[in-house]
Parts: C-alpha cells; sequence; structure tokens
C-alpha cells in the first residue's frame, strides 16, 4: 500500500514541480507529506468532482516558503490549493489556518493554469490521528473547495 501512496506522490510530483513554485523561479522543494484517507469533496471551478478524487492528498513545502495542498484525480489530474505557508496561523494547539492566494491546476505537464484566488486551508495535525482538511478559495473561474479525510495512519514524510 506504502508503494501505491508513493506513486500518487511520485505522479502528482511531476505534473506539478515546475508550476507549484510560483513565486521564484529557482524555488526548491523542501518537504512533501503524503496522506492517505479519503477525499470527501472536491469542486473545481464550481464543478463538483468529488468521484473523481483520489485516496491521497500532498503537502509540499518549497525554500520561499510556498506550500500547496494536492487534490489528486482518477485522470492524473491535479488540483493544488497554493499558499504562503509563512502566513499560516495557528489559532490553537494543532490547529492551522493558511490563506490561499492562488489555485493551480494541472492536467498534464503542458497544461498547467494558474489561477489568482482567495481562501484558506484549515486543518489539524495528521501525524496525531485522524484530521480533516478543508480548503477553499474563490477566483475568477469560479470557487474551489477540497475536503479530505485522513485515515489517521502517520503520514509519509519527506525531505529534500
Amino acid at each position: 500500500m506504502r508503494s501505491a501512496v508513493l506513486a500518487v506522490s511520485v505522479c502528482a510530483l511531476g505534473v506539478l514541480m515546475i508550476s507549484a513554485a510560483p513565486s521564484r523561479a529557482d524555488a526548491r522543494l523542501t518537504g512533501m507529506v503524503v496522506v492517505k484517507g479519503t477525499c470527501q469533496k472536491l469542486i473545481v471551478a464550481g464543478e463538483d468532482r468529488s468521484s473523481e478524487c483520489k485516496g491521497a492528498l500532498l503537502n509540499t513545502d518549497y525554500d520561499d516558503q510556498r506550500t500547496g495542498f494536492y487534490f489528486t484525480l482518477l485522470d492524473g489530474s491535479v488540483v493544488t490549493f497554493s499558499n504562503r505557508g509563512d502566513l499560516q496561523e495557528q489559532p490553537g494547539p494543532d490547529k492551522f489556518v493558511t490563506p490561499v492566494d492562488m489555485m493551480i491546476i494541472g492536467q498534464s505537464r503542458k497544461t498547467i493554469n494558474k489561477v489568482t484566488a482567495k481562501g484558506q486551508c484549515r486543518h489539524g495535525n495528521p501525524f496525531k490521528g485522524p484530521d480533516l482538511i478543508e480548503c477553499t478559495a474563490d477566483s475568477e473561474i469560479g470557487r474551489f473547495e477540497g475536503l479530505f479525510l485522513s485515515n489517521g495512519e502517520k503520514p509519509v514524510m519527506q525531505t529534500f
């Protein structure tokens, strides 16, 4: 099962490696976490794609403080709620709120759309058990929503 999760992460990472570093051309990926669970909801530009959403969520960190929550779809597409991790707030123990300022929609290495957005991602600590990760953002092309419930297994974490 671990290899399946890593395959998802490699695929999603391959699709968006270039696009996920939007603020600086030389931004370097420094960390990635893969969380297993259930994608409960995925709305992409107002369209319900929940039934196409896979059971793995990625979270990346770049050296320019950008982070992203990657929802992956059965057709290989990736929808990323992109944000500045250094602007994250912690309203309580193991409770985090990160503002979203961009949506990145990747269907292949050649088809990557970046859209300015305004929203937030709320989550707890998936290393301490089941966690609900909830992201919302509004953009000129419509509303984005992602809701993912981790299964409580320890996430796979890599640093680079």
